[in-house]
């Protein structure tokens, strides 16, 4: 079947091409998490074989709308990745299908503008950051080193900061610094860390898993969830919300959620979208958790609207791979 229709598409007219090349970018975006199935193989090949024959701007239309599709194939991906820079630079910053090796071969032999596209990376291996670093040029090398999803020593992160402006170079100095402590924290066990006592659970209106069917489905919203199970006193529930959809364990989150900072949950809140209204909430019952009182939240929530998004995105990427690498070591 896979044959027939890339023959079939490969003998369309340049218009028909166009087409279904776009009609096949929205199926498979329609199965962005899909990426084992045998549908996604089949769009993905489709995709791979016409890809060559279409015009640039078409090129760029589908770069943009598959950078966060997982269910694009490696080959696709790097496909794109190779291209110019404008069909290139969604995919670069964006794609999780680009494999390690395709991401170091475009970084040692592409020019600037695709190498500041890939320091643009939610996460950037310590492999990478060293190419980048030994090849690119000023606004490179200070990407590189603002993306605190980028694996860097702290003497080479240094040496970058210090040609920095210093008000920006300080800002980014503390956040690297106060995110790798944070990091070591999810190393360490459960006595050595300053936090408050277990959360216990509570009774609720709706469980957990009732408003992740309801999210689907796209009756609720994960910020009116988590708003909800505030009011109702119940932080662990929260933990379990904030876990499924951070795809950080729970028992991260909650270690995150006892603590006696908000760095953590910060984290993984704004990272996972939720506003600051809902955060608000969660703070007030962190507060009375952790016998802190009211001021304190308030000062958790103005930390909180200076948190940046991407910021906070990439510190959680870099979590879960430090976590996971952790986890394959101990397998080993």
């Amino acid at each position: 079947m896979t044959d027939s229709l890339l023959q079939l598409a490969k003998k369309s007219s340049t218009e028909k091409k166009h087409e279904l090349a776009e009609h096949v970018t929205g199926l498979l975006t329609a199965r962005a998490d899909d990426s084992g199935s045998e549908e996604a193989h089949l769009l993905n090949n489709m995709l791979e074989g016409v890809y060559d024959s279409l015009a640039h701007e078409a090129k760029v239309k589908m770069s943009s709308e598959l950078a966060d599709v997982d269910a694009t194939s490696a080959k696709l991906a790097a496909a794109m990745a190779s291209d110019e820079l404008p069909i290139a630079q969604a995919i670069l910053e964006r794609s999780k299908s680009l494999t390690e090796a395709d991401l170091k071969k475009i970084a040692e032999t592409k020019d600037q503008g695709y190498l500041l596209a890939l320091a643009k990376r939610d996460h950037v291996s310590k492999d990478l950051s060293s190419i980048l670093i030994k090849r690119g040029g000023t606004e490179v090398k200070h990407a590189v080193a603002a993306n605190l999803g980028a694996e860097i020593t702290m003497p080479v992160f240094e040496s970058l900061v210090k040609d920095m402006p210093k008000q920006l170079g300080d800002r980014i100095r503390h956040l690297r610094k106060s995110n790798e402590e944070l990091i070591e924290d999810l190393f360490k066990d459960d006595g050595e860390i300053a936090a408050g006592t277990e959360l216990e659970k509570r009774p609720s209106k709706i469980s957990p898993k009732a408003w992740v069917m309801g999210i689907r489905m796209g009756k609720a919203t994960l910020n009116k969830a988590i708003y909800q199970l505030a009011l109702e006193h119940n932080l662990l529930d929260v933990v379990a919300l904030l876990s499924f959809f951070s795809g950080l364990e729970m028992k991260y989150v909650h270690n995150l959620m006892v603590r006696y900072d908000s760095t953590g949950i910060a984290t993984v809140c704004r990272a996972s979208g939720i506003g600051a209204m809902e955060f608000q909430a969660i703070c007030k019952e962190r507060c009375k958790h952790l016998k802190f009182p009211e001021s304190t939240g308030s000062k958790w929530l103005t930390n909180y609207h200076m948190l940046d998004d991407t910021d906070a995105r990439r510190l959680l990427t870099l979590m879960k791979m430090k976590l996971k690498a952790a986890k394959q070591e101990e397998a080993a």
